[in-house]
């Protein structure tokens, strides 16, 4: 699935390409142990060369889309989405409903953080999930602990539905997660 780019109020939201320029980016900020801390953890850094594997070479077929993410003309973060299968379904045990799909982000810039923008890059792409991709519902899974992310996310219209136990493996370390459902007004 590919998308076209996503821009209003300062963001601007583009597929990642496979160019110098957003593979640096991506290892920058994967290897930086604050963003680490909650994506892939700490025990995770990325080169240019796990960047191409894990991001850029994988995605043949793939519904899912991966794009960074900038605000006022400059890269901060990555967002990936995707529709949720019946499969998926059954892992986040939300049963059948309305096309589901999932998300996932980070901001990498740590001087973005606390200022609001997470929570309205968020609101973009959750509105441009449900507008333009048809979704009745959009579910992200951060790390319990993740206390920032959480906050912005119940800003977002996001609730937390349950947690799920030992759902990630992060720096060896099995890590409850917190389902988060957003289902748009009736």
């Amino acid at each position: 699935m590919t998308i076209a780019c996503i821009e209003r109020d300062g963001f601007r939201v583009r597929p990642l390409a496979d160019c110098p320029e957003d593979v640096s980016t991506m290892a920058r900020w994967l290897s930086d142990p604050r963003v680490l801390e909650f994506y892939e953890g700490r025990d995770n850094p990325h080169d240019e060369q796990k960047v191409r594997e894990a991001f850029i070479d994988d995605d043949a077929g793939s519904e899912e889309v991966r794009c960074i993410c900038e605000w006022e003309g400059r890269p901060i973060g990555y967002v990936q989405f995707y529709p949720v299968d019946e499969e998926g379904e059954g892992y986040y045990d939300c049963g059948p409903g309305p096309l589901t799909y999932g998300v996932d982000l980070f901001i990498g810039e740590p001087e973005c953080w606390g200022r609001g923008i997470g929570t309205a890059l968020l609101r973009l792409v959750v509105s441009h999930i449900v507008e333009q991709c048809g979704a009745g519902r959009v579910v992200i899974d951060p790390v319990v602990t993740n206390v920032r992310a959480i906050r912005s996310y119940e800003k977002c219209g996001f609730r937390k539905v349950k947690v799920l136990p030992r759902h990630e493996c992060s720096e060896g370390k099995w890590t409850d997660n917190w389902l988060m459902v957003y289902q748009p007004a009736e």
